[in-house]
């Protein structure tokens, strides 16, 4: 009795480890297939929030500020604007500092503003460079400033980002696929014996796959929803801390996504099953012996 529990036990006990194994593979392959999704909405996200500094002239009226905000606002290359008065200026340069440069200069030296958050397409070092120079031009306007060096390094920098998650991506893939078929042949090794046992008294090929299949496919069935719940998780803590980020949260491509890692689960789970059972099957009983 004592040895039928030490048996139980052994495969209970492998049967958790292979579980948690592919639950960690396809959660980081998640992780990847997230990023590389969303890579061309955080693009958008960055360049969307790319801002245009619109310094007005001191003496400007309200109103006339007004029209040039409503001017400003129909323009193809604005997504939106946000009037920051002189006496907001520097309250929040105050909070930024931690103290009160008034009282030093006795006057506020600081000019109204207009925050410009552009349109994706015109968020480029040309469209920028025309954006301002057209803008120097209105009467209303002091001085235009923007960092360019901003847009740049977005311009070169995610193209190369999306390139080096989709090679990480299939090299993680292809890492996937060996662990998970080496974890579920390591799980199977200690039934060789018992294999080819059924084997030698008559049991076909597909009768022996069988029971080894069916416990994969749950294997894989709840290392999926295992993996879900971790990705899931860990894309509600980044809007949490993040909220801005909320925007690349798409319930399409994130239903693709969970989707995806459940048949990947799946898929390889069973054909790791199918072909580790008929490796053993093909062997003798020697070899057997020296696997």
């Amino acid at each position: 009795m004592s040895t039928e529990r030490f048996i139980k036990a052994r495969t209970r006990s492998s049967s958790v480890g292979t579980v948690i194994g592919i639950t960690l593979v396809l959660f980081m392959l998640g992780i990847l297939g997230f990023m590389l999704l969303n890579a061309r909405a955080l693009e958008r996200h960055f360049k969307e929030n790319v801002k245009v500094d619109i310094y007005l002239k001191r003496d400007l009226k309200e109103v006339d500020v007004m029209k040039f905000r409503k001017r400003l606002d129909t323009e193809p290359f604005t997504r939106e604007t946000q009037y920051v008065t002189a006496d907001e200026a520097a309250e929040k340069l105050k909070a930024d500092m931690g103290e009160d440069f008034l009282g030093v200069l006795g006057a506020n030296p600081l000019l109204p503003s207009i925050e410009l958050n552009l349109q994706e397409a015109y968020a480029s070092p040309d469209s920028l460079k025309w954006i301002a120079d057209h803008l120097r031009k209105d009467a209303s306007v002091h001085e235009v400033k923007y960092n360019p060096v901003v847009v740049e390094n977005i311009d070169a920098n995610m193209g190369k980002v999306r390139w080096v998650l989709a090679g990480f991506s299939a090299l993680l893939l292809i890492i996937a696929v060996a662990l998970i078929n080496n974890t579920i042949r390591l799980a199977i090794y200690s039934k060789r014996f018992l294999i080819r046992t059924m084997h030698l008294v008559g049991a076909t090929g597909w009768f022996i796959k069988r029971p080894f299949l069916g416990n994969s496919l749950w294997q894989g069935i709840i290392a999926s929803i295992l993996a879900i719940g971790l990705l899931v998780g860990c894309i509600q803590l980044l809007v949490h801390f993040q909220p801005d980020l909320s925007a690349l949260v798409q319930p399409v491509p994130l239903a693709i996504l969970l989707g995806a890692v459940v048949v990947m689960g799946l898929i390889i789970s069973l054909l790791s099953t199918w072909f580790a059972v008929r490796r053993y099957l093909r062997m003798n009983t020697d070899e057997l012996n020296w696997t």
